[in-house]
């Protein structure tokens, strides 16, 4: 019975041992991942950079010719300075600009305002008469019904009322 526990004792230790090696494998593969993962992290932070840097510059490049197109005194045809600008802008931009140049900044609706309200005109009643074969004249009254809708009629009713 003593060789049982002995044998038990020794195999115990030796899964032990077994256990304490698989850790430090463990152990050495996760170091291993952490430091991957922080120089792909390095890797993109970096791309990053870089792709927004460029970003930045090709907005500064097509705010340039921008203007350039918008305000710049042109040379001629065979300005270089016009080329430039006009293969840096996309069509879209490109036709933004030259539209601008042309027209000037778009203004906004607020400078448009209304004289008299739609809703203000009065219906003009008139009197016809109409003549026949009969022995007296036809009158013809005018209609007391609005030109306008029902729904039309209760919106001019709040507008006025102020609601």
């Amino acid at each position: 019975m003593e060789w049982l526990w002995l044998i038990l004792g020794v195999a115990g230790l030796g899964l032990l041992w077994l256990l304490i090696i698989g850790m430090e494998k463990l152990t050495e593969r996760l170091k291993e991942h952490d430091e991957a993962r922080r120089l792909t992290r390095q890797d993109i932070a970096a791309r990053t950079a870089a792709a927004e840097e460029e970003f930045l510059e090709d907005q500064y490049a097509k705010a340039s010719a921008k203007d350039y197109i918008e305000n710049g005194d042109f040379t001629g045809k065979d300005d270089p300075r016009l080329k430039e600008a006009i293969e840096t802008l996309s069509s879209e931009e490109l036709v933004q600009s030259v539209t601008r140049r042309m027209f000037g900044n778009p203004e906004g609706t607020d400078g448009i305002t209304a004289t008299r309200s739609a809703f203000d005109q009065t219906p003009v009643r008139k009197r016809a008469v109409a003549k026949g074969d009969g022995v007296s004249p036809v009158k013809v009254r005018p209609t007391v019904k609005s030109t306008l809708s029902k729904s039309e009629q209760k919106m001019l009713k709040k507008i006025k009322q102020g609601d």
